[in-house]
């Protein structure tokens, strides 16, 4: 969390340096496309659960969605998205021959699609055609489907994240940051970018699943974006 207040600062000073700025210099709107990889896990309230500590490592995904963005100053603006966003995680085993080591072929995997709308402050500095920017705000999330896979050689028992579907939660609320690199052309601004999400709602319901305290998604995403501006 300390480097999201961190991000909200720089957004901030960035808006206070260009508040002067006519909105005559620039190009308002900005509409666009961005795609890449996600990469996600899961984060637990609770650190004393019953079983031992599981082993767990992030599940790739890919995301990609749309891009609509307002500057209300020179270097600031507002800037919304749709995205498809796949996240999960996954859960490794020891060996049953050696319980010293971790067998990569003993997995659980959960996989979740959901369908994002992200509303963030958009701010960059840099020479006119380099820009570096940063992003931050909150994002809604709808679950669109979910799957899990379990190796033939896991017991059911040995699970300690189980995805139990009656106990899904359908929506997600979480906040954003990100940061990246923009390139303007005469056909159009190309970026390089780089977000974290946290949800705050639990992947599960809390209150009714057997599930240690609040289970959250963490999701870091690479992506290449195309906006055009007008």
């Amino acid at each position: 969390m300390r480097k999201l207040f961190l991000l909200a600062g720089f957004l901030f000073c960035v808006q206070e340096l260009q508040a002067q700025d006519s909105l005559a210099t620039y190009k308002k709107w900005s509409i666009g496309v961005k795609g890449g990889a996600s990469f996600s896990f899961i984060s637990s309230t609770q650190e004393n659960i019953t079983r031992e500590r599981p082993f767990t490592r992030t599940n790739q995904g890919i995301a990609f969605g749309g891009i609509i963005r307002y500057m209300t100053e020179k270097n600031f603006g507002l800037q919304i998205e749709a995205n498809y966003v796949e996240k999960g995680w996954e859960e490794i085993f020891r060996s049953l021959s050696d319980q010293e080591r971790l067998d990569p072929s003993r997995f659980y995997q959960v996989n979740l699609s959901y369908l994002e709308v992200p509303i963030l402050a958009h701010g960059y500095f840099g020479k006119r055609n380099l820009r570096i920017f940063a992003t931050l705000g909150m994002y809604g999330g709808m679950l669109l489907s979910s799957s899990t896979q379990t190796a033939p050689t896991v017991d059911p028992n040995e699970i300690t994240y189980e995805y139990l579907v009656p106990e899904q939660n359908k929506y997600d609320l979480g906040v954003r940051g990100g940061a990246g690199v923009a390139v303007v052309t005469k056909i159009g601004t190309f970026q390089v970018e780089g977000t974290y999400s946290l949800g705050l709602n639990s992947v599960l319901d809390r209150n009714r699943a057997p599930i240690p305290s609040i289970l959250q998604n963490n999701t870091i995403v690479g992506s290449l974006g195309y906006l055009i501006s007008f």
